[in-house]
């Protein structure tokens, strides 16, 4: 039986009873996706995990924010051991298994890093929502409430909006900066979506299929028109599954880029497409418009196109945008934290995305955020 995590939390007690009646094997692929303690899928899987005759858990990535995903994992593993986020990782160390990339005899990736400056208009309006941000941020981590922080995380996500694409603000009735808002639209296209739609017709017109990551969905439908004449196809979560010769299906959509010679780019959501898709025998290079907080996503999204098949001679080619002196700063500063720590807990010194090669040229959830997080970006908004 195969099962998803939503779907598990609708029959877990029917799951609960097959299991206290037969001898079953449970497997929980992409197990980080149980991180959560609080979450419906966590506490009806925790609810039946005394019942399997045996486990097992797998991801590559268990640890996406801190050392405290771990524990619902192991709980699931072994709910008679009493565990906490001090014991936990010793716990794990002794019952997980790993083979990294360079046992896997993998390729290169090139991470280069691509940093430009916001238009005049847009900057001027950026250090408006910096200063709305920065008096929220403070209450948000004295107050430590859902509502809180779901407010600071939804003023965040604006804030990434916005320096990804400030046409991304522009239908929001209850918006309070509409004349500087008015004002940054008129330059046009922000500069990452100006240097994305450039780099990647560059690209493909040397003969490379592309692959671009925007974590936000109107992006993704906006650049897919953008690249029409390059037979672009898209994946977000309004994209069904189904069959692979329906082409307005997720494996429809997939099968046209490996297959068809005209289909040059995907745009991509990494919430929806980080996991289950393997592009890396047509394409080796990606572009990241902008990133969340999420750092098993990104490291996922990577693994798109770089993951075992690939010639030993096949580099992959990544480019990170962003725009200095902004929120995108302080994410590549926490993925790079989280990465780290998570290569410490599983001692893998290859598990990392930077050093970043810096280029001389040139729906996302409060529930991605942690106090790491919003630490750091108080830190880098500074005060009101």
């Amino acid at each position: 039986m195969i099962i998803g995590y939503q779907q598990l939390v609708r029959v877990s007690d029917c799951i609960s009873s097959f299991l206290f009646e037969n001898d079953v094997h449970v497997f929980l692929d992409e197990c980080h996706r149980v991180k959560n303690p609080n979450s419906l899928s966590t506490q009806a899987i925790l609810k039946f995990s005394h019942l399997p005759k045996s486990k097992l858990i797998l991801s590559g990535t268990p640890m996406p924010q801190s050392i405290d995903d771990l524990v619902p994992q192991f709980n699931f593993l072994y709910p008679e051991i009493r565990v906490n986020v001090d014991s936990v990782v010793g716990l794990v160390q002794k019952v997980y298994v790993r083979t990294n990339k360079v046992e896997l005899d993998l390729p290169e990736v090139l991470r280069k890093l691509i940093r430009l400056r916001m238009d005049t208009a847009q900057e001027k309006l950026y250090r408006l929502l910096r200063s709305e941000i920065a008096r929220e941020a403070e209450s948000a981590l004295s107050e430590n409430t859902k509502f809180a922080l779901r407010k600071f995380g939804r003023s965040v996500t604006s804030l990434l909006q916005f320096v990804s694409n400030p046409a991304l603000l522009a239908d929001k009735p209850e918006f309070k900066f509409a004349d500087e808002l008015s004002d940054a639209l008129a330059e046009g296209d922000g500069p990452k979506i100006r240097y994305v739609i450039n780099r990647t017709r560059e690209l493909t017109k040397a003969g490379h299929k592309v692959l671009v990551w925007t974590s936000f969905v109107k992006n993704v439908e906006y650049l897919a028109e953008c690249f029409r004449d390059l037979g672009a196809v898209y994946i977000h979560g309004g994209v069904d599954a189904g069959s692979d010769e329906d082409e307005d299906t997720r494996e429809g959509k997939i099968k046209k880029f490996h297959e068809d010679p005209k289909v040059q780019v995907m745009i991509a959501n990494p919430a929806a497409a980080s996991e289950g898709i393997s592009l890396h025998r047509v394409c080796h290079h990606a572009i990241y418009l902008d990133r969340s907080f999420n750092a098993a996503q990104y490291l996922q999204s990577e693994d798109r196109i770089h993951r075992f098949g690939l010639p030993k001679d096949q580099l992959t080619h990544l480019e990170v945008v962003e725009c200095i002196d902004t929120i995108d700063e302080t994410v590549r500063l926490r993925l790079g934290i989280k990465v780290d720590a998570m290569a410490a807990v599983l001692n893998d010194s290859h598990l990392n995305i930077s050093p970043l090669q810096i280029s001389e040229d040139a729906e996302y959830d409060s529930a991605t955020l942690d106090l790491g997080d919003i630490q750091a970006i108080i830190a880098a908004i500074g005060p009101p």
